[in-house]
């Protein structure tokens, strides 16, 4: 998988997901079972530390990680982090069949078209998804996935790292993380499989769409809604402080009550928010699969997933299945006398992208066989697992 910045090392990795309302973080390691969860957590950014993905406020965000691993039994200290999708130009591009030296400088040239930064304080990365024939002339060419983010982005991540005494291994994309993810679900194989998978990240300030097709990101969106709107939208009407908003919205909120009247304050948040997903899906039919619809699931995720009534509204909205990402409890096996499933069911959401990046440096093959072995012995044998039934509701 394409990282920014990588390095290797031995120890498991840590995954930490810098987002601007919350800082968090997840670890693995391989056992004898499969994969086992070593620990997660989250600690609240200092308001304004980090906005629109930059990191605004270096030593307070190197604070509050610093804090998060006092609480937290990790090991090591090897890091994965990710850069925001708000600052990531993610573009599928078809190139000549060059040399490698030569195809890199290339593909540098043809994303400048696409930078909203100078290309000389751009870096970039690329990953070849398969070779094309052209039905002009019948040529071979490649059909690439390219990414680029600004230089001072990335390395503004990896000095606040290192000031909190991490080190750090690769910076990556979101997107990236999230399709890593779902490469780990047992009896589920993403590559073969003819569903396109919508991933859609509810995060502090905006929210990002993933399109997903045979194991492929073939396209990215950043939408500018997040969860700290419809706070903003409960407090606004109900008269109520952003804290206390924000407990009404996570606690008592539901968008099935038609008889609160708070719901009509936020329900045209989540209407523009629904639209926009369906937007996206139709774009997709027309630009890659020739205006013909396809089976589509959508996934919700990050901080407002959890949201009452959310999956059943946008499923309604947008025609198409809904659930939660709660794939974090399917990849990996929890000490009962740490974590129950329902508390990790509940933050699983919130964790996907901290989970896909602790993923890295794991291999999915393996930790499915190992699952599968496991299975065998078992008096009875583990049910098979999907991301969710293809069904509506």
């Amino acid at each position: 998988m394409c990282a920014l910045f990588k390095r290797n090392g031995k120890t498991p990795v840590i995954g930490i997901d810098l987002g601007s309302g919350f800082i968090k973080m997840a670890q693995f390691k391989e056992t004898s079972k499969g994969l086992s969860l070593v620990n997660f957590g989250l600690l609240p950014v200092p308001e304004g530390a980090i906005q629109e993905g930059r990191i605004i406020r270096a030593k307070e965000v190197a604070d509050s990680i610093k804090e998060l691993l006092k609480f937290h039994s990790f090991m090591g200290n090897r890091i994965v982090a990710a850069v925001s999708g708000q600052l990531v130009i993610v573009k599928e591009l078809l190139m000549e069949n060059l040399p490698d030296n030569e195809l890199s400088e290339a593909i540098k040239w043809e994303m400048e078209k696409f930078l909203p930064f100078a290309i000389d304080k751009a870096i970039f990365d690329y990953q070849i998804l398969s070779k094309v024939v052209t039905e002009e002339d019948g040529s071979e060419k490649l059909d690439i996935l390219s990414v680029a983010a600004p230089l001072e982005a990335v390395q503004s991540i990896v000095d606040v790292l290192k000031s909190a005494d991490l080190d750090p291994v690769a910076i990556e994309v979101e997107a990236f993380s999230e399709l890593r993810l779902l490469k780990f679900i047992p009896n589920f194989d993403l590559e073969k499989n003819d569903v396109l998978l919508v991933v859609v990240n509810i995060g502090h300030n905006y929210t990002s769409l993933n399109m997903i097709d045979s194991g492929i990101v073939r396209f990215s969106r950043t939408l500018p809604l997040g969860g700290k709107k419809l706070t903003e939208a409960i407090a606004q009407y109900s008269g109520k402080s952003f804290e206390e908003a924000e407990a009404y919205k996570k606690e008592v909120f539901d968008l099935n009550n038609q008889n609160d009247p708070v719901v009509s304050a936020v329900e045209q948040l989540i209407n523009s928010l629904s639209l926009e997903i369906k937007r996206s899906i139709d774009f997709y039919y027309n630009k890659y699969n020739e205006g013909k619809t396809m089976k589509t699931v959508i996934l919700l995720e990050g901080g407002s997933a959890n949201l009452k009534g959310l999956s059943k509204y946008i499923e309604e909205s947008t025609g198409h299945p809904t659930g939660i990402n709660k794939l974090f409890t399917d990849i990996a096996y929890f000490d009962p006398n740490l974590f129950t499933l329902e508390y990790l069911q509940e933050m699983a959401p919130i964790f996907s992208i901290s989970t896909g990046l602790a993923l890295r440096e794991h291999s999915a093959t393996a930790i499915k066989k190992a699952k599968k072995m496991k299975a065998k012995t078992e008096e009875k044998p583990a049910p098979k697992k999907s991301i969710f039934k293809y069904k509506k509701g």
